[in-house]
């Protein structure tokens, strides 16, 4: 009788997981494993591994199996789990031929690999094609072998599904786990209904650790409070943050939703600078929200900084951009966070205020010397010629100041006493410099100003028409911009776009209000083979191309013996790398920068010209 109770059992089960149903607006799911608890109990024992404050319950009991019946010849499989990548190839489960490792996809005519060194959580999307119709209709996830394996939810449709339907599959994913979709790609994150919720052209600058709060009621996504699963620093959350995500009792309307991702910097704040567009202590690292509010109010959450290292006495803010121009021009509102415990909380920010779906948000340092007033009081002719003067307040002497080179380390000035007012430095280079001033008793006092940047930009003279866009890499932290297209149209604020042929003006001025003004040039293709027959440069190489660990190789061959100049650029136009290299015709030059997943461009410079190389650090 237990016999026959088991195979109904069997049967009635298998048949469940067999149908073929709709998932959030998307047709084919063959089958779903979801297994995510409600709440905490005094011995659970996963409280130090929550995913995206979601419970996962034991992974698996014993060995999983399920048969599907139909058509499988073409599945796409959704698959988290918190331990991709590593060394060691794992084997998680398969469906049909293809073995689901820790290390990606393995199967007999392709493969996707996990390239990461680091154990990580991941959202694995694979598409099998058998156009032999051979694949067995099987999902089979092994037994535990594991304790800190976590498996919270796989997806398996049995058709190769639409790019729009697996970025919708992926959104529902990434913003439920708090797992990264895009890294360095370009995915947008799309709802159920078809709305972008994160675009990642637009927004190519902040396509890393993107995170969301939302409600999608097709999915039963309903986030109240995220972190991504890289990042332990930042968490969002309505009203006061729970245990977990099921714990918050806020609410949020349907088809809202807030994302945010970063720009890949550190979480440091930096000096003071004196001729910066953006002169106080902001943390380097800027985030971008994108807002989709389907009601009246603006959204309002709670936002969660953790930070080692900072003073009891040091104050931190949440400096809020309304929109890109504001950003530009370094107009915030600014709210005070409360330290409590390790955290800093900032209560009831209202995101999207002005209804236009961007937000852009970083964090600011108050310490003992932020509001010292120190001040660039040089003319734009004294720093043309090399000639800075600082003032410093009268109640600062006695004390004693340096220069320091930063592109060099170098010291420029030694230690000299403070006797007058202002501070003149003569006969400077074109540089970025460090000022360290000292008291007895006192922590020093740092300033920084760039006297080379304003000129010496991410920009090339002359671009290459392809049919498509061109966007600058431009430093929009330290400098203001206004782009002059050939037919007279102007452009204060990015995304700058080259959008045509012809010939544009860019003006780029800091924050005294000191100009220069650049020409770019966008040539057609045969315009532009005929310029390169009379560059000076024979060969440029970059090995290698991508990098996994910031190490590189530049080699030069120049028809003529010139001095040689390089410079690398991040992604935001800002320079993280430059040397300076004799005079030769062969150069092969070994660099290092720091090993941030991202794009470069890396600028080359003789005294005549200059080209550019796309890099990239994956």
């Amino acid at each position: 009788m237990n016999k026959i109770f088991t195979v109904i059992t069997f049967l009635v089960f298998s048949h469940f997981f067999s149908q073929t149903t709709v998932f959030g607006g998307v047709a084919g799911l063959s089958f779903r494993k979801n297994n995510i608890k409600d709440s905490i109990v005094p011995t659970d024992t996963l409280t130090d591994r929550l995913m995206n404050y979601h419970l996962v319950k034991d992974p698996v009991h014993g060995t999983f199996f399920k048969k599907v019946d139909g058509n499988l010849n073409q599945p796409s499989l959704f698959f988290v789990s918190n331990k991709f990548g590593g060394t060691n190839k794992k084997v998680y489960g398969k469906i049909g031929s293809s073995i689901i490792s820790s290390l990606g996809i393995d199967d007999f005519s392709d493969t996707l690999r996990i390239n990461s060194p680091q154990l990580s959580s991941k959202i694995l999307t694979f598409t099998k094609t058998d156009m032999d119709n051979k694949i067995n209709p099987i999902v089979l996830l092994n037994k535990k072998t594991d304790p800190m394996l976590l498996i919270p939810e796989v997806l398996v449709f049995d058709n190769n599904l639409s790019t729009l339907d697996k970025q919708k599959i992926e959104t529902y994913l990434s913003v439920k786990y708090g797992i990264t979709i895009n890294d360095i790609s370009e995915n947008n994150y799309v709802s159920s209904a078809g709305d972008i919720l994160w675009d990642s052209k637009k927004n190519k600058n902040y396509n890393l650790r993107i995170t969301g709060l939302g409600r999608d009621d097709a999915f039963g996504l309903y986030q109240k409070q995220s972190k991504n699963s890289e990042d332990e620093h930042i968490i969002m959350s309505l009203n006061t943050l729970k245990a977990t995500n099921y714990q918050n009792p806020e609410t949020l309307n349907p088809g809202t939703f807030l994302l945010w991702g970063d720009n890949n910097q550190s979480l440091s704040f930096k000096e003071a600078d004196l001729l910066s567009a953006h002169p106080k202590r902001d943390m380097f690292r800027m985030w971008k929200a994108q807002i989709k509010n389907s009601a009246v109010q603006p959204v309002k959450t709670h936002v969660y900084l953790s930070l080692a290292g900072l003073s009891p006495s040091d104050k931190v803010l949440l400096r809020l951009f309304a929109n890109e121009s504001n950003y530009q021009n370094d107009i915030s509102t600014d709210i005070l966070g409360e330290k409590i415990g390790d955290k800093y909380v900032f209560k009831d920010i209202m995101w999207d205020i002005d209804h236009n779906g961007t937000e852009y948000f970083t964090f600011n340092l108050q310490d003992s010397q932020s509001e010292l007033n120190i001040q660039m009081v040089s003319t734009c002719s004294d720093l043309g010629s090399g000639i800075v003067k600082i003032s410093v307040p009268a109640d600062l002497f006695p004390f004693t100041y340096s220069l320091i080179s930063l592109s060099s380390n170098q010291t420029v000035v030694t230690p000299t006493s403070g006797s007058t007012n202002p501070i003149v430095f003569n006969n400077l280079l074109p540089d970025n410099y460090k000022l360290i001033i000292q008291k007895p008793g006192q922590s020093n006092i740092v300033r920084t100003f760039d006297l080379e940047g304003i000129a010496n930009q991410n920009i090339n003279d002359h671009y290459v028409w392809q049919g498509s866009p061109i966007e600058l890499d431009l430093n929009t932290e330290s400098y203001q911009y206004v782009l002059t297209s050939p037919a007279g149209q102007t452009s204060s604020t990015a995304p700058f776009l080259l959008n045509g042929t012809g010939n544009y003006q860019l003006k780029i001025k800091n924050k005294l209000n000191c100009e220069v003004n650049k020409s770019l040039s966008v040539l057609s293709q045969a315009d532009y083979d005929a310029l390169q027959s009379t560059s000076l440069f024979k060969k440029i190489s970059v090995s290698p191309n991508p990098s996994h660990d910031g190490n590189l190789t530049v080699k030069v061959e120049l028809k003529s013996i010139k001095p040689l100049t390089v410079k690398i650029f991040n992604s935001l136009g800002v320079l993280v790398k430059q040397g300076q290299y004799g005079p030769a015709s062969d150069f092969n030059i070994p660099m290092n920068i720091p090993a941030v997943v991202g794009y470069y461009n890396i600028k080359i410079f003789i005294p005549e010209e200059g080209k550019g190389v796309n890099f990239l650090i994956n």
